[in-house]
């Protein structure tokens, strides 16, 4: 398996690069895999749905301002999608056309949704403190929000579900626990 480098900014000025193994990369999205370590959990019903060593599949979508995740646990159990609310990507590519590297740019708001289609926006705090920090303007805060709105109106419908099966075809990765054990060396 291909393994790839995610250059992941947060402005203003942090910067953190990580190998990922790439699974699949078209004109639309890049999907890799890795093993994660956030810098908090993330807990719903009691439960850690996200964690350290948890597997993720990420779906970094070309002209789309967010990124999904669909989480497994360390059972590789699908515990949710991580939505990470980001600029659009941007590819290095060599002059074939192959991809060497994609670059992402958080912008703090996220969005984590339940396997039963519930759902918690997270990191509220972070954008409120960006934009009084003067980090991110007011314009690229809107830009923000609407796309949180749009993305929660994309769950509702089940529209983002219906868009990630469609990669997970064309990828033909669309038995992602087998997927996951056969990554992880099971």
């Amino acid at each position: 398996m291909e393994t790839i480098t995610l250059i992941y900014k947060w402005p203003p000025d942090r910067v953190h690069r990580s190998q990922q193994q790439l699974l699949y990369v078209d004109e639309n999205v890049i999907v890799t895999f890795q093993r994660i370590k956030p810098s908090s959990p993330i807990v719903q019903k009691g439960a850690i749905v996200l964690g350290d060593n948890f597997t993720v599949i990420w779906f970094v979508f070309t002209d789309l301002w967010y990124g999904v995740a669909k989480v497994y646990n360390l059972n590789n159990q699908w515990t949710g999608y991580y939505c990470d609310i980001m600029k659009p990507v941007k590819r290095d590519v060599d002059v074939t056309g192959k991809l060497n590297c994609f670059e992402i740019t958080d912008l703090f708001l996220d969005l984590w949704i339940n396997p039963d289609g519930t759902y918690e926006i997270q990191d509220e705090d972070e954008l409120e403190d960006a934009v009084q920090e003067g980090i991110i303007n007011t314009e690229l805060e809107t830009e923000t929000r609407s796309v949180l709105k749009s993305l929660i109106a994309e769950v509702a419908s089940g529209h983002l579900e219906y868009r990630l099966q469609e990669v997970m075809n064309r990828a033909k990765l669309t038995d992602f626990p087998d997927c996951v054990e056969h990554i992880n060396g099971g």
